[in-house]
């Protein structure tokens, strides 16, 4: 699903260009421009700007509930999407 949305958010898939790498989007903080992607250490951290949308999976398939556990263990409760934490009846 390409995407003219520019905001990213979770479960998008980007491309990271400075490593050329396609990453999955576990979480997002727009205030400090950061993002967690899937599949690194937990949390490796990226820069918002240097990632482009290449596919919006999250109007289709919010933040997972496993993601916002993780994040919440981890004390990035910035980086947890309000909506997604709702539907998954977090808050």
């Amino acid at each position: 699903m390409e995407s003219k949305r520019t905001k990213i958010m979770p479960n998008d898939t980007v491309l990271h260009k400075p490593s050329g790498e396609t990453w999955v989007v576990c979480g997002v903080n727009h205030e400090q421009g950061k993002l967690i992607p899937f599949g690194y250490p937990f949390p490796t951290l990226a820069n918002t700007e240097d990632c482009k949308i290449l596919e919006a999976h999250y109007e289709l398939e919010p933040q997972s509930a496993k993601a916002i556990d993780a994040l919440q263990k981890r004390g990035l409760e910035s980086f947890i999407d309000v909506r997604s934490a709702m539907l998954c009846g977090v808050i």
